[in-house]
């Protein structure tokens, strides 16, 4: 079994489906609401949880989250380390999502912007190889000695840096797997988002990141990998499915991604099926509803590229 800590956000999302994202100043009227259990810490944990994963679970949530407690326990997630205050509201996202699939995401952070240094526990890393999960939601400090600390003790760190922001260059080196979109990864190097596969490509080549290695999450085209010390890139396409909700896919990646590694799979295996993972999540509707159990992984709707 695969041990994992996620180190991360919790959120109550608010989702409504239109039938186009409305412009600037235009209202528009939602066909569907849904109200669940989000953020990407938890949506990260629970996908690798759902997968097999023991999945240990570090974040803040205020006064009003027994049932979304209730619920992360129910799939199986170790909410042992996360901390209740009873002075805030736990984080709320309010998620707009299209008929083609598209969405657009507003976070109040919350009881998340309360998650501070003295939340971590002291031993993040278990045991040697632990997986140790860490995204942006939460403040810079928290994210950067999580990935010290885990990799001091012997960890495997993968980082999803989202939302963007700048990272401290020792944090960054200390980073085994850096799991960036393409907004992301433009961020991160200070140019333009790349247009397609080649400008991805291209970018990693030149980039020079110090991490062992970089996935870099394209959509409907999969993933693109890139390792330390390897000549040229690995594109893993994604197989054919039918997408009507892309949020949660890019966390379903990440906990699918953390949940490989941890059992021993190699970098380009456990990318492969992160792929697969992230895209049957968005054959259904909402975040962690449509996160994938490990025998839905080897349906052949999923495992068969186009």
């Amino acid at each position: 079994m695969s041990l994992i800590t996620v180190v991360g956000s919790v959120n109550r999302d608010f989702v409504l489906t239109v039938e186009d994202l409305p412009r600037p100043g235009e209202t528009v009227l939602a066909r569907r609401f849904v109200e669940g259990v989000g953020g990407k810490g938890a949506n990260q944990a629970v996908a690798a949880a759902r997968l097999g994963s023991q999945v240990r679970l570090v974040a803040r949530v205020g006064g009003d989250a027994a049932a979304i407690l209730d619920a992360l326990v129910s799939e199986g997630v170790d909410i042992t380390a996360v901390r209740s205050d009873e002075r805030t509201t736990t984080g709320i996202a309010a998620v707009v999502v299209d008929n083609a699939g598209e969405n657009t995401i507003v976070v109040n952070p919350g009881a998340n912007a309360g998650l501070g240094v003295q939340d971590l526990p002291s031993r993040l890393v278990r045991s040697a190889g632990e997986i140790v999960l860490v995204q942006n939601e939460i403040a810079s400090d928290v994210v950067e000695l999580a990935i010290l600390r885990a990799s001091e003790q012997g960890g495997v760190v993968v980082l999803n840096p989202a939302p963007a922001r700048p990272i401290g260059a020792g944090a960054l080196a200390a980073v085994d797997v850096l799991v960036p979109n393409l907004g992301e990864l433009a961020s991160l190097l200070g140019t333009g988002r790349p247009a397609g596969l080649d400008e991805v490509r291209d970018l990693l080549e030149s980039a020079g990141l110090p991490c062992r290695a970089v996935v870099v999450t394209v959509g409907a085209d999969g993933a693109v990998l890139k390792e330390a010390g390897v000549a040229g890139t690995t594109h893993i396409p994604a197989p054919a499915v039918d997408a009507v909700d892309t949020v949660g896919a890019g966390d379903t990646f990440c906990g699918a991604l953390a949940d490989a590694l941890g059992r021993g799979t190699g970098l380009r295996a456990a990318v492969e099926r992160a792929v697969r993972a992230a895209s049957h999540a968005t054959t259904g509707f909402g975040a962690q509803t449509s996160m994938p159990y490990a025998a839905q992984l080897d349906e052949p709707a999923i495992t068969s590229a186009p």
